[in-house]
């Protein structure tokens, strides 16, 4: 069984998807699935690049009872989250971010078993004053996270559940739990605030934090914030997610180079992409990527035809 899976619904221009991608896939993150909504055709070829470095992409259900991203959050629970111990439902705006230089698999190992949902604390970004021009990557553009105070919107939580823990999803920051309790990213108990049902009582930063980059609308409401303070977290992994992002760019040169010219055109304003990855360094990075997930699903296939399906708890 894969450990964890980020679930995402993208739709229409999807600004800084590699970057998105190799930011998780740098901290930890081996398995996306991805519903596409209507993506456009450079979102469609930078998914179909990734199909063989852990990305599903699956076309987004239509149900006339619920949106269209939660028709494919029930699509997930109903097909898919039983291939996963843990999954997050988050949007491409949202960076799973774990301390520096400790990847997530560390800290997934540890929650409990008797968590059915960890709260992770999401932190919210200014975007509607660049400190710089747009050099091709959203992690330097908006360096300065809004104040505490700001709107509230650093009260707001995101969970990863555990596999049997939710049967539906309807609310993208608690859906009500089957089984388990809820957990703080610290493993500490949960406690929602009755005032808000997307909010947590004493908000702790945890293990765990989710970067939240709002659309220029809500960050224009919410104005700029002197007051912010910069992310040295986020920082200590851009040097991570750059070296992903030269792999996936000499993997592309030589799968699909019509694919490599744009995304090398998209990040041009990014110095550290031009610089070559070595023959060793790259073999190494499609062992890790590309081949060995082909002998771990072959390994989980011979166990489930030896020892059958594994409970999730």
């Amino acid at each position: 069984m894969r450990t964890f899976a980020i679930v995402t619904v993208l739709e229409g221009a999807v600004s800084g998807l590699a970057e998105w991608l190799a930011f998780h896939r740098a901290v930890g993150v081996r398995h996306f699935v991805i519903y596409d909504n209507g993506i456009d055709a450079e979102a469609a070829a930078t998914l179909a690049l990734h199909e063989g470095l852990g990305v599903t992409t699956l076309p987004c259900p239509s149900r006339l009872d619920c949106a269209p991203r939660f028709a494919a959050y029930e699509h997930f629970l109903a097909s898919r989250a039983r291939l996963f111990r843990f999954a997050a439902f988050l949007d491409s705006d949202e960076f799973l971010v774990p301390p520096p230089g400790r990847p997530l698999d560390g800290w997934l190992a540890r929650i409990p078993t008797h968590a059915g949902a960890v709260a992770v604390n999401r932190r919210a970004f200014d975007t509607a004053q660049p400190a710089q021009p747009d050099p091709g990557l959203v992690l330097r553009r908006f360096p300065r996270a809004l104040a505490v105070t700001d709107r509230g919107e650093n009260r707001v939580v995101k969970s990863i559940y555990r596999q049997g823990a939710i049967a539906t999803i309807r609310d993208p920051h608690r859906a009500a739990l089957v089984q388990g309790e809820w957990l703080m990213s610290d493993f500490s108990p949960a406690e929602a605030d009755p005032n808000r049902p997307d909010a947590i009582l004493g908000v702790r930063h945890g293990e765990i934090r989710i970067n939240h980059y709002p659309s220029t609308a809500l960050s224009q409401a919410a104005g700029p914030s002197g007051d912010g303070e910069s992310c040295p977290r986020t920082q200590s992994w851009i040097g991570p997610m750059l070296d992903e992002m030269r792999h996936l760019l000499a993997f592309a040169d030589a799968v699909a180079p019509g694919t490599a010219a744009q995304l090398r055109a998209r990040y041009a304003g990014v110095p550290e992409l031009a610089r070559p990855v070595s023959p060793q360094e790259h073999r190494l990075w499609r062992l890790r990527h590309l081949h060995r997930p082909r002998a771990e699903a072959a390994g989980r296939f011979l166990q489930r035809k030896i020892f059958g399906a594994p409970r999730p708890w």
